[in-house]
């Protein structure tokens, strides 16, 4: 059985993803995993100062992925057992500029509206998140396609890992965010939770 657990708050603290993802664990394996915390590496060149998060102290085959998003106010988690995870979030007002859908869209694409640009901007986040290469690629070398009401991806750089799927989440009116990931994840596997005052999980 495949899942995908999220947490979300409207908190933009640092310490608060690690108190959502902390729960999750506790959640899925139990108290002794739930105290590790995370880690990052680099996939591409084995850093730990920057790169995807990873849950630490878990290494190997079995070691949960994880995702972290931040945007002003409000903090966003993915934690999933079947491959890999990424995950954005963005304020959608913050994409009403033409500057950022210049960067952002493939010149087949299009967004007449700040909610579909920050849609489009989301989904590409979540998926470069996904593959552990993030912003090294530019968002406009990903074609998206959401006329059949869930995105798919139609281009993408032959070069980066590709994800298997991209879907949305629905946090909040004031909200746009996406996750992406690897393996048969599908939407009625995952589930969503609002946490309490400082990421707390009841």
């Amino acid at each position: 059985m495949t899942w995908l657990s999220m947490a979300w708050v409207r908190d933009d603290a640092s310490y608060v993803a690690e108190r959502m993802l902390r729960a999750l664990l506790r959640r899925r394996y139990g108290p002794e995993i739930g105290e590790a915390g995370t880690v990052r590496l680099c996939p591409r060149c084995a850093s730990t100062e920057h790169g995807r998060p990873l849950v630490g102290g878990r290494p190997g085959p079995g070691r949960p992925a994880v995702s972290i998003a931040r945007t002003a106010g409000a903090t966003v988690v993915a934690l999933t057992g079947c491959g890999s995870v990424g995950v954005d979030v963005e304020a959608t007002a913050l994409f009403g500029a033409a500057e950022v859908a210049d960067v952002l869209l493939h010149p087949a694409e299009r967004a007449a509206t700040s909610r579909e640009t920050a849609a489009a901007w989301v989904r590409k986040e979540a998926l470069l998140k996904a593959s552990g290469w993030g912003l090294a690629v530019e968002p406009s070398a990903i074609r998206l396609d959401d006329s059949t009401g869930s995105p798919v991806v139609v281009e993408w750089p032959v070069s980066v890992p590709r994800p298997d799927w991209v879907m949305d989440v629905t946090l909040a009116a004031d909200l746009t965010a996406a996750v992406a990931g690897s393996g048969p994840v599908h939407p009625h596997d995952v589930t969503t939770q609002e946490a309490g005052p400082g990421g707390s999980l009841g």
